[in-house]
């Protein structure tokens, strides 16, 4: 049965094109789940798929915005609130997503111990991708930080995800893919994209069918 829902699959996205694969992970900057898919399975693995693979990250998750944007109010708190705009300020600042997935695994990673100083992690994080701090913080204070939020929040509620992470490929969700990717994410991806990049993962395990 999975094997006959990735062959769909791959004759809905793939046919008469050569297009990278489209991944999309909504998420939440204090979800425990999220940081284990994000440090366990997306990370470790990036530099192998990154040259098959255009990556958008969403950090919204199962929050919900009030007035407007006036507010937001987070599945994990306040904190995890702060935590996502930083994070959407950090990505619309991070035009190369090298640099994108370096910050979102550093700052998931130390926002998850500290909690309290979430700016302070931020800078340290900024350091590591050579992302100019101030611009970070410029965003966050002003409008622009509130606009990235709402359109995070868009491209999450058409989804109505009912597990944080939701990983979706070229803009669908499917939840045999979905399971997959919490568990072996590099097999899946390689498996994906492996009809139309055959030169790919070439010395990665793939998923057994």
């Amino acid at each position: 049965m999975l094997k006959s829902v990735i062959l769909v699959f791959l004759l809905g996205v793939f046919s008469a094109n050569t297009q990278k694969l489209n991944v999309e992970v909504l998420f939440e900057s204090l979800c425990p789940d999220s940081l284990r898919f994000i440090s366990e399975q997306l990370y470790p693995n990036w530099n192998d798929i990154s040259e098959y693979v255009d990556l958008k990250f969403v950090p919204f998750g199962k929050s919900a915005s009030l007035e407007g944007g006036k507010d937001f109010v987070c599945q994990h708190g306040p904190q995890e609130c702060k935590g996502n705009r930083i994070l959407s300020c950090a990505i619309e600042n991070l035009p190369n997503q090298n640099d994108q997935v370096e910050f979102v695994n550093c700052f998931m990673q130390i926002y998850k111990r500290t909690r309290k100083h979430p700016m302070e992690d931020a800078q340290q994080c900024s350091h590591k991708v050579n992302l100019d701090f101030k611009q970070l913080i410029g965003c966050y204070n002003s409008e622009q930080g509130t606009h990235l939020q709402l359109n995070a929040e868009k491209s999450t509620v058409k989804f109505q995800p009912r597990f944080i992470p939701t990983v979706l490929y070229n803009g669908e969700f499917k939840q045999q893919l979905q399971d997959i990717s919490l568990v072996n994410f590099r097999g899946l991806v390689c498996e994906l994209i492996g009809k139309t990049f055959p030169e790919s993962c070439k010395k990665l395990s793939t998923i057994s069918l």
